[in-house]
């Protein structure tokens, strides 16, 4: 019998004895558990740090499973993997207390954007894996996520300074005066969906007037590049 079969033969039980207000609120609620694999060193804290983000961020009353697991011994990145039902999570989290909180935030930002109906995630707007759209498409959505949390006050993964060092890897074609102010702009804005994001990760000056204008007031356009290979490489 699973967890959810568990608790409600556990609930027919007391039903009885609990005051129908109560019980009204209870049952509003998704039952969900937290597992993590064996190995970790900071399992405790690792899985409190979750339990208390994603209490907070709204995703426990959504999700019935969320299990943490360790990243691949090649890549060691924090990772999520939402099920296609959004009923599971598989959290890949590197077994470290180093800005546990927010690296753990940040994540669990990347769900709760996905499961926010307003936010309009979509895999098939996803650019092809491989490419430089896609490399473009996992930076703009890192900035909207830390840009949030930084300004409210939360821990966030990277840095204002360190994602604003990063944009030169994902636009080198552009001019340093350009790619500064462009991501003066991308942290300062407000909320953005899913499509708008799919759309300024293969053309951020069209997507956006504002930044097209800027675009064409310093004389450039943006390169796509089929592939990222042709991006780390691209030399002006």
């Amino acid at each position: 019998m699973n967890s959810l079969g568990c608790f409600n033969n556990i609930a027919r039980n007391i039903k009885t004895r609990i005051p129908y207000g109560i019980w009204a609120k209870l049952i509003e609620r998704r039952i969900y558990m937290i597992k993590i694999v064996d190995g970790f060193e900071n399992s405790k804290q690792i899985s409190k740090m979750i339990e208390d983000v994603a209490g907070e961020l709204g995703i426990s009353q959504k999700l019935e499973e969320i299990v943490i697991k360790h990243p691949p011994a090649d890549s060691p990145l924090d990772m999520n993997y939402l099920s296609s039902d959004n009923k599971s999570l598989d959290l890949e989290i590197v077994d470290s207390l180093d800005n546990l909180e927010g690296r753990v935030r940040h994540e669990l930002m990347h769900v709760a954007d996905q499961l926010n109906e307003k936010f309009k995630y979509k895999d098939s707007l996803i650019p092809r894996k491989g490419t430089g759209a896609f490399r473009r498409y996992k930076y703009l959505w890192n900035v909207y996520i830390d840009s949030r949390l930084v300004k409210s006050g939360k821990p966030s993964y990277d840095t204002q300074e360190a994602r604003e060092r990063e944009i030169e890897e994902c636009y080198p074609e552009l001019s340093a005066a350009l790619r500064k102010r462009c991501f003066a702009f991308l942290w300062g804005m407000g909320l953005l969906d899913f499509e708008q994001i799919s759309a300024m990760s293969r053309d951020l000056f069209s997507a956006v007037e504002e930044l097209k204008s800027l675009a064409q007031s310093h004389g450039e356009k943006q390169i796509t590049f089929e592939t990222i290979e042709e991006l780390k490489s691209y030399r002006k």
